[in-house]
C-alpha cells in the first residue's frame, strides 16, 4: 500500500459506544468527509451499508473489515478504528472492537481486492491481532499496521 492510503490521521481510538455496526458506519463516514476522502458523507455511509447487506464484514477475534467501493470516494483510503465492543454478526459470534475501514473509488476494483486481501492476510497473524488489541495509543496502532502492511 502506498503511504497516501494509510497515515496517522486515519487511526481512531474512540470511547463512543456504538449500538451496532450501522452507528460505526456513520462514524466512519463522518471521519471520511472531515478528512476530505469522500464527496458525500451520506454516500459513503450508504456504500458501507450496501456492502454489509451482501454479507457480514465482521470476521473473528474482534476484527471487521467494512468497506465501501463508490464514486463518492476520491482516492483509496484505509482507516483503523478501535472501539468498545460492538454487537455484530461476526463469523465466530464475537463482538467487534477493531475495524479496518477500506474506502475505494468505484473504478478501483483491482486495488479493492489487493488491499482487502492484504488486510485479510495480516489478520491471520495471531501476533498482529494481539498487538493491535493491546495497543493503547493511535501512534502505537499506526506503527503496528504500517510495519505489517508495509506502509
Amino acid at each position: 500500500m502506498e503511504n497516501t492510503v494509510f497515515n496517522k490521521e486515519n487511526v481512531f481510538f474512540t470511547e463512543d459506544s456504538f449500538v451496532n455496526n450501522e452507528a460505526l458506519f456513520r462514524y466512519i463516514a463522518q471521519k471520511a468527509i472531515a478528512l476530505d476522502y469522500v464527496h458525500s458523507e451520506e454516500a459513503c455511509f450508504q456504500g458501507l451499508m450496501e456492502r454489509e447487506s451482501q454479507s457480514t464484514t465482521a470476521f473473528q477475534d474482534g476484527f471487521a473489515i467494512p468497506h465501501c467501493k463508490s464514486d463518492t470516494v476520491k482516492a483509496p483510503q484505509l482507516m483503523f478504528i478501535k472501539t468498545k465492543a460492538i454487537a455484530w454478526e461476526s463469523l465466530d459470534g464475537s463482538d467487534i472492537e477493531n475495524s479496518f475501514a477500506l474506502l475505494i473509488p468505484s473504478t478501483g476494483a483491482k486495488e479493492h481486492l489487493r488491499y482487502l486481501a492484504q488486510i485479510a492476510r495480516a489478520l491471520i497473524d495471531d501476533n498482529f491481532r494481539e498487538a493491535l488489541k493491546n495497543s493503547s495509543t493511535t501512534d502505537e496502532a499506526y506503527t503496528i499496521i504500517s510495519e505489517k502492511l508495509g506502509v
